[in-house]
């Protein structure tokens, strides 16, 4: 355990720069104590609300005892100066009740919590550094999907098992840099795990949509074809579905297949890892340095050659 421990810290080092909060352990650190403040945060902004709303129950308890009177006297209303004074009331009334409705200090509680130290909060690109880091991981050990995703690294439990919607995630963060290789891996992991959850963590229809993409990316036309009517079975209503259903036809008609084969002698899944992003031959040297592959002396003798 004590070597998977000190793999994985090196690893963190290795990885590059996506985005600053990911640069050390120091720094996660920090966002841990920040995590840990958040509650108190909350309770501070919910106990600033709760004073707004009580001087709204008494602005609603004291308007209603003066409608009480007005009711009970309605002829005052034919004297000008008295509708006058109902007029001026009404709009000074609204004046107020619509600045204290509005005045929810949610912006103040915000720009108190970006202007003090706790403006490390992660952002999406923060977010998009981790999902790359599991990935690296991932292809560093050679790593099952389904067995990282339940907290596993070469038989070791590092953590609790990810949801659904975590795997959605990784695989949305894979999608946008265009890895279609582990986009297919997570999403096809994200569909297993909504199986078993109740209620599901994320929408079917969406990690569909991602997944029939990623398919036909990589060369699975009749097999995203299947996922796009799945997505459409479930989702009519799908802004995309019918017309990607019509695409991935009009693919497979190009290719010579008929149309009554379209869903029929689907072949296995093709998913191929790329090799652009894994030519360096330092990165292939760490790898196999990491999953014990070849001796650290091999590592020192190749570094004295280059």
């Amino acid at each position: 355990m004590r070597i998977i421990y000190w793999s994985l810290i090196g690893f963190i080092y290795f990885l590059p720069v996506y985005a600053d909060l990911f640069t050390s352990i120091a720094d996660l650190q920090k966002l841990l104590a920040v995590e840990k403040n958040i509650p108190e945060l909350i309770n501070s902004y919910i106990a600033t609300e709760n004073d707004r709303l009580d001087q709204l129950k008494n602005f609603v308890s004291k308007y209603k005892d003066g409608n009480d009177d007005l009711h009970k006297n309605m002829n005052i209303v034919s004297n000008p100066i008295n509708a006058f004074r109902m007029i001026k009331r009404l709009t000074n009334a609204w004046k107020e009740l619509e600045e204290k409705m509005r005045n929810d200090h949610a912006e103040e509680f915000l720009n108190n919590v970006t202007n003090s130290e706790l403006h490390i909060f992660p952002k999406d690109e923060d977010l998009a550094g981790a999902a790359i880091g599991i990935l690296r991981l991932q292809d560093t050990y050679r790593l099952d999907t389904h067995e990282l995703a339940n907290g596993y690294v070469q038989k070791s439990k590092i953590s609790k098992p990810l949801s659904a919607h975590d795997c959605f995630e990784i695989g949305r963060m894979a999608y946008n840099v265009e890895d279609y290789y582990h986009t297919l891996l997570w999403m096809g992991e994200a569909l297993e795990r909504i199986k078993s959850e109740d209620p599901p963590t994320a929408a079917e229809s969406d990690i569909l949509e991602y997944y029939a993409f990623a398919l036909y990316k990589q060369d699975n036309v009749k097999r995203a074809l299947l996922a796009t009517d799945r997505l459409y079975e479930i989702h009519p209503t799908h802004s995309r579905a019918k017309g990607n259903i019509k695409w991935y036809e009009d693919q497979l008609a190009a290719e010579g297949v008929k149309k009554s084969e379209y869903r029929k002698k689907v072949p296995p899944l093709i998913n191929i890892r790329p090799v652009d992003n894994f030519e360096s031959t330092e990165r292939s040297v760490y790898e196999a340095l990491c999953r014990n592959e070849i001796p650290v002396v091999s590592i020192l003798i190749y570094l004295n050659k280059s």
